[in-house]
């Protein structure tokens, strides 16, 4: 918190800096995000309702960035703009989130970029023994990287040596959770093949926005 507060007094963001959202869909009504510069893009996961774990997380991780400093959530950049990008709905039974196709992804990363994203934050990702991703996700990505656009995404939590999509490639800044101590959390996919290009960041009780207009804990 005290890194967070020395970057504060350098800056809150800047509105011509744009992050995109690749997550579930948000409650833009809950007392965090109101004033909040937030542009959402329509997707196929726009179209499935969601009032389960989709929205919730998309909600909980939003906040974390976006959160205006006069609200219950400071956010870390709360005066960027951000582009939210759902590529997450509820499953039939409510409890659990839909998957994403890494093709499904293609088109959301191509979408944001379309509309002048400059950091991606992507909270999720596909197991895969190899770590090799679809060819198509894999020229998308490459080409952000060449365009200086920054994609962050989650190493997963497994609790293994473990790959996912798309931290493992290389031009992604891959994102491990760490406790209050610094260390990886005993879920996190934090294994020797990020740590050249990732870094560990706090996850544990992180308190963000929830849906119902309430705050909630996640770790």
């Amino acid at each position: 918190l005290s890194g967070l507060k020395a970057l504060w007094t350098e800056t809150l963001g800047d509105p011509r800096v744009c992050i995109a959202i690749l997550d579930g869909p948000i409650n833009r009504s809950h007392p965090s995000l109101i004033g909040s510069n937030l542009f959402e893009i329509n997707t196929l996961a726009s179209n499935e309702p969601s009032q389960g774990p989709a929205l919730q997380h998309g909600t909980h991780v939003t906040s974390i960035i976006f959160g205006q400093h006069d609200g219950p959530i400071k956010g870390i950049a709360p005066h960027c703009r951000g582009l939210i990008v759902p590529i997450f709905s509820d499953r039939n039974n409510g409890n659990s989130l839909a998957a994403c196709s890494q093709l499904d992804l293609v088109r959301a990363i191509t979408q944001a970029i379309d509309q002048g994203a400059h950091i991606i934050n992507i909270s999720g990702g596909e197991f895969t023994p190899s770590g090799a991703a679809h060819p198509l996700l894999a020229k998308v990505i490459q080409n952000s990287f060449n365009q200086g656009i920054l994609i962050v995404a989650a190493t997963g939590n497994d609790g293994c040596e473990c790959l996912h999509i798309p931290s493992a490639l290389p031009s992604v800044l891959a994102v491990g959770a760490m406790n209050s101590e610094g260390l990886p959390l005993i879920f996190s996919n934090w294994s020797q093949d990020y740590q050249t290009h990732g870094i560990l960041a706090p996850g544990e009780n992180i308190l963000g926005a929830n849906p119902n207009g309430d705050l909630s804990t996640h770790t």
